[in-house]
């Protein structure tokens, strides 16, 4: 493995770690926070967005346009089995998924929540860390190149918990915030 393939899992890493903050509600609507729930239809378990069109309404009303009629209710009722706290109503083939605003003790639940998943993510980039490093001494590198590799890869781990720290910081900001 190289510093390339390495910064390509470092990438893989960061992605996964946006979109899983994208699920995690704050004070305003995201269609994020719905659109990967699993409907059971047609003999299989689908994603919403594939069952129709996710629209933030205003910053406290999710819509899901459904493109077959029959399949909202199935929509609402796996929003509603999701642990979201949310109420969705069905009206003809709209789904509209209300948010309650956030209680205090709410926010705090999602703030910890937050933060396992930005531990979660340092720990893989660990990983990623210490396969590289791994990978380097089996080839029986030359001790510069060795020490080349850890060093390209220590910044490169420092970049990146950099950012994971500045994306909790702005998440627990929009958790806090009312």
């Amino acid at each position: 493995m190289n510093i390339s393939k390495a910064r390509q899992k470092v990438q893989k890493t960061k992605d996964y770690f946006l979109g899983e903050l994208a699920k995690i509600r704050g004070s305003r609507a995201n269609p994020h926070l719905i659109e990967d729930i699993l409907v059971e239809v047609y003999g299989s378990k689908l994603p919403i967005k594939q069952l129709g069109t996710v629209n933030v309404v205003d910053p406290t009303l999710i819509t899901v346009q459904c493109w077959d009629q029959n399949n909202a209710d199935a929509i609402s009722k796996a929003v509603e089995k999701a642990d979201l706290n949310v109420v969705p109503s069905v009206d003809g083939s709209i789904v509209r998924v209300p948010l309650p605003s956030l209680t205090e003790e709410r926010r705090e639940e999602l703030v910890k929540i937050v933060k396992k998943i930005a531990e979660d993510t340092k720990i893989s980039m660990r990983r990623i860390r210490r396969d590289f490093l791994d990978h380097l001494e089996e080839e029986g590198c030359s001790e510069d190149e060795l020490e080349r590799g850890k060093k390209d890869m220590q910044s490169l781990v420092e970049e990146f918990n950099d950012f994971v720290e500045d994306e909790l910081e702005k998440k627990e900001k929009e958790l806090m915030s009312i």
